[in-house]
């Protein structure tokens, strides 16, 4: 999900994963940084925007089911995540099976930001502008400095 938007489909909590940016910080070696972010997208049941004003449905919706801890369970998982770093190098080394050592990852991302949580419409879950039912949060969250090199990782059998 490149931009974020959810399936049509996508049920009542849908988290996209996308790629952000790539950089490098040494002229004569790779030292990648590189940058992702998932975007958190929560359906609100049972409120119409023209109903209810925009700061009592946030605090509501961000009590009642949730949204604001979803978003911090999401962080707490994947900030500085070791274990799926590892899984990256590991995926890397089945990609080039003839080779033992990896131009791999060496530090995991970590918690950039997180996007103030903004309400979104039915053309956010593709649906029908005139459908006032389809009304959701959504809010952008990115990790950065995912770094690759410029040590190799080294794998032996």
């Amino acid at each position: 999900m490149p931009d974020g938007h959810p399936p049509p489909r996508c049920g009542n909590v849908f988290v996209a994963v996308h790629q952000k940016t790539a950089e490098s910080d040494m002229q004569n070696a790779l030292n990648e940084f590189y940058d992702w972010s998932l975007t958190l997208t929560m359906r609100v049941m049972g409120y119409a925007l023209d109903r209810i004003g925009d700061q009592l449905l946030a605090s509501q919706v961000a009590e009642e089911i949730g949204f604001n801890r979803r978003a911090n369970k999401l962080i707490s998982f994947f900030h500085m995540d070791w274990v799926m770093m590892a899984e990256a190098n590991q995926n890397l080394l089945s990609m080039m099976p003839e080779v033992s050592v990896v131009y791999g990852f060496s530090e995991p991302a970590r918690f950039g930001t997180m996007e103030t949580p903004v309400f979104v419409g039915a053309e956010w879950f593709n649906a029908e502008p005139e459908d006032d039912l389809q009304l959701g949060l959504k809010s952008e969250i990115q990790f950065v400095n995912c770094r690759r090199g410029p040590q190799a990782i080294a794998y032996y059998s």
